[in-house]
């Protein structure tokens, strides 16, 4: 094995068993200092006053006080935008001395002094950073923000010269689509890992007039666009006979498959406003961490995931072995577990007609 993510993912597993909750996310705040179009977690102050308040530092630390005795190894600080807290710095430090491997997601904007002083001596294990295009220009169209993109570079620059590692995010839509190729070789040129993304969740944590995302062709197709791309005609016929390949089934079930992941098994998040949920795109089930304690909702949260079954129609259809469903989507899509997202087999058909035309030319 090489590297913390390897590690993390042999754990989470073996834990996803046992049901010890090894992997957790603090979402720290919904605040955020860009305004994405396709964002769904960002929250104004007037936006958040009905829904609840973010929690206090000493809260945040008890929390994972409490996690860690359970088994709290990998902590995943996000938001919004963790690092608009003012007590950010008091977060992390007192996290750090916990002996907890902490990553961030952050959009890589306010790396102030005084948190690159505390880097310096506490080091994040990982950060994300999500990119949104490579100039001012894509920043100003996607996040409202030019400005942004300068105060990223930097970020990176430092970063790099101190050795932490960091991975690139990115989401495609309609504003940035016809510049993915311009974010891989950004990311090639400053010699960082990216993760991209064409499927947008619906914000179905907030309203959201100006959301946007792909059709689900072009999200299908241009997955198929970037994986040739990064890895060229070879890994294209890869795919290709891979779709060909049928799915054994052993045995016949009565309703859909439960939840695959490790949501809720050896992984959690909780809310700015203090709900635990398996996962960010999962508003429920929920229990409640800072009313009834961490060991208290983890064990609710485990048995009220055990339940959840998806559509009946996916456990027989033949392109499944490609499609990218699950709970979350699922729920995201219908409103409901056991529905079925037509989105997501739009974009599984529009996938598998990518790879099997492209695959034909090679």
């Amino acid at each position: 094995m090489e590297g913390i993510g390897d590690v993390r993912r042999v754990l989470c597993r073996k834990c996803a068993g046992l049901g010890i909750p090894v992997s957790g996310i603090f979402e720290l705040t919904p605040r955020c200092n860009l305004q994405c179009k396709m964002c769904y977690v960002r929250l104004t102050p007037d936006q958040m006053a009905p829904l609840g308040q973010e929690r206090t530092a000493p809260q945040w630390l008890n929390m994972a006080l409490q996690a860690r005795d359970q088994g709290l190894t990998f902590l995943l600080i996000t938001g919004g935008e963790p690092m608009l807290r003012r007590d950010f710095c008091e977060i992390w430090e007192g996290l750090a001395q916990m002996g907890l491997s902490l990553s961030i997601n952050t959009n890589g904007t306010l790396l102030t002094p005084e948190i690159r002083e505390l880097w310096h001596r506490l080091p994040p294990a990982q950060v994300n950073i999500t990119l949104y295009g490579t100039c001012r220009e894509d920043y100003a169209a996607l996040c409202q923000n030019p400005n942004a993109f300068d105060a990223v570079v930097d970020a990176l620059n430092w970063l790099k010269q101190e050795g932490i590692l960091v991975h690139l995010n990115t989401t495609i839509v309609p504003t940035n689509y016809h510049h993915w190729q311009e974010i891989e070789e950004f990311a090639k040129a400053h010699e960082l890992e990216l993760r991209m993304t064409s499927y947008c969740f619906p914000p179905n944590r907030r309203d959201c007039s100006c959301f946007e995302r792909l059709t689900p062709e072009q999200a299908g197709q241009l997955i198929v666009q970037d994986a040739y791309y990064r890895e060229g005609p070879e890994e294209i016929l890869r795919k290709a006979k891979d779709l060909s390949t049928p799915i054994p089934h052993s045995c016949e079930l009565d309703n859909g498959e439960p939840m695959q992941c490790l949501a809720g098994r050896s992984q959690f998040w909780i809310t700015w406003s203090g709900s635990m949920t398996p996962c960010a795109m999962l508003p429920q089930p929920a229990t409640a961490p800072f009313e009834d304690g961490f060991s208290s909702a983890w064990e609710q949260l485990k048995e009220l995931c055990k339940p959840i079954r998806l559509c009946p129609e996916c456990v027989d259809c033949p392109d499944q072995r490609s499609c990218m469903n699950c709970a979350a989507v699922t729920f995201a899509e219908t409103g409901r577990f056991d529905g079925k997202p037509e989105y997501m087999c739009q974009l599984n058909r529009a996938y598998r007609d990518a790879v099997t035309k492209l695959a034909k030319t090679l």
